[in-house]
């Protein structure tokens, strides 16, 4: 149905003349269209659908000159849709479309502006390819700290920092990848009065402060695990510890100490086989401290084969590990003391009482010299105090014991069960447990020590100072 603005007094071959004429009209002023023109011409091209919209009698003499105006049509429609951009940027098709009322009008009234190439947007496909490749790394990091955070239960910090920073990748990337997205962000852009040129760098921009958060978090995540990890292990709380490390490893799977943390974890518990599966990938990884480990390990490993232990085996791996610590520049006295305790471990579990004398010797007047008291430390006492009882010599034997009661504090139940082997359950009942499991302050123990131990500790007859003097003489 024809419009009031539309002159329905043309047969419709006047109407395709006219409307040839004034696209004849703009095709010769598009560099400089009057934009009265440009509107007469979408005004001629309604009066034309209008006109076919018109039911003819099948008598009418004009039904044979519609199909031929219908022939015409499609060779000025296709030169009008080459005019869509200089119709478009002439004059604005929303507003007129509304003033006009033609909301439901046909494809002329619908070009879209085709906004002018700036010298800056020539590359914006690069900014928006390297916009996609940083939303897809910070993904990546995201991915691995909500794998990290899902083991175990989340705190309310976690979660709202974990939040925030997901929705953060969820609008720079609907902003990027979908077209409705970019609108949104352009519109927000142009609040801001940041220029369309601008807009693909800022796009690049606002990623690349989300990859650098989410990246800082990533990091920050691994020392922080490691941290509260130990932490939790140095107070015998082994279940956090292992929670946490297992967090680490999500985090960055190719740091091999949390693989060494959770070993000694296991190991703690007596769980060997899996203690030694990740010694393995620590030791792979370079690191002396896990040769330590492992050879620690097989101290108390039962092979599946012969069903018996192999501290030979144990032997090698720590005779190894002592060979490469001393070697370095600046030794770490601490893993200097573990290397030489466990091997005279090792060479008191194969009889060898004067190599293993030597070691723990030498681990004692280590142990001596290192502030604290260490997991694991005061060992080398008891082991010592084992290896003279072998050799007869019952007054140092009793010394050490003493020394033993003290300051031992067995790292592993297998350490801890060494008591019994040897038939000391006496002095299994006094020494500090607490760094195996939780649940053992220190005031209980000093109470148990008071009541229950001082007839052993009252048979050492040295002090201190005698005693560091004697074990290096």
């Amino acid at each position: 149905m024809a419009s009031a603005d539309m002159d329905m007094t043309r047969t419709p071959t006047e109407m395709l003349v006219h409307y040839q004429e004034m696209l004849e009209r703009v095709e010769k002023g598009r560099a400089k269209v009057e934009k009265k023109d440009v509107l007469s011409l979408l005004l001629a091209r309604d009066e034309v659908e209008a006109a076919f919209n018109v039911k003819p009698d099948e008598k009418n003499s004009e039904l044979q000159c519609l199909f031929e105006v219908d022939e015409k049509l499609s060779g000025l429609d296709h030169r009008l849709r080459k005019l869509g951009a200089v119709i478009a940027n002439t004059i604005s098709l929303d507003k007129w479309r509304t003033r006009l009322h033609r909301e439901e009008a046909g494809w002329w009234w619908q070009f879209k502006p085709v906004r002018k190439v700036d010298a800056w947007d020539r590359v914006d496909w690069l900014w928006d390819a390297l916009t996609l490749g940083t939303l897809a790394l910070g993904a990546s990091f995201m991915v691995s700290i909500i794998s990290a955070l899902s083991v175990g239960s989340l705190t309310v910090a976690a979660t709202l920092s974990t939040i925030a920073q997901i929705g953060g990748l969820a609008i720079v990337s609907q902003g990027a990848l979908t077209k409705r997205g970019q609108e949104k962000v352009r519109d927000f852009m142009m609040r801001f009065k940041i220029a369309a040129r601008f807009q693909s760098e800022v796009m690049l921009m606002m990623a690349a402060l989300l990859l650098l958060t989410v990246y800082v978090t990533h990091n920050s995540l691994t020392t922080v695990y490691l941290e509260q990890g130990r932490d939790a292990y140095s107070q015998g709380a082994l279940n956090d510890a292992e929670l946490t490390f297992l967090r680490g490893l999500e985090i960055d799977p190719s740091n091999s100490t949390f693989n060494a943390e959770l070993g000694r974890i296991y190991e703690s518990l007596g769980v060997l086989n899996k203690a030694i599966d990740q010694y393995y990938l620590n030791v792979q990884a370079g690191g002396i401290k896990g040769i330590n480990d492992l050879g620690r390990a097989y101290i108390n490993w039962v092979n599946p084969v012969t069903r018996k232990n192999d501290p030979a085996l144990a032997e090698a791996y720590l005779q190894m590990g002592l060979q490469r610590a001393n070697a370095q520049q600046l030794p770490d006295q601490d893993l200097r003391y573990q290397l030489n305790r466990n091997l005279g471990w090792a060479l008191l579990k194969q009889d060898k009482f004067v190599a293993a004398e030597m070691h723990l010797k030498t681990a004692i007047s280590i142990d001596e010299r290192i502030p604290g008291n260490q997991i694991g430390g005061g060992m080398a006492y008891c082991f010592l105090a084992y290896v003279y009882e072998k050799e007869g010599n019952t007054n140092a034997a009793k010394v050490q014991w003493g020394n033993c009661v003290v300051k031992a504090r067995p790292e592993t139940i297998h350490e801890y069960r060494w008591f019994s082997e040897v038939r000391r359950g006496d002095v299994a009942a006094c020494v500090n447990t607490s760094k195996i499991v939780s649940g053992l302050d220190d005031s209980v123990f000093d109470a148990i020590q008071a009541s229950r131990c001082a007839s052993i500790i009252n048979k050492s007859h040295f002090n201190t100072a005698e005693q560091v003097t004697r074990i290096e003489e």
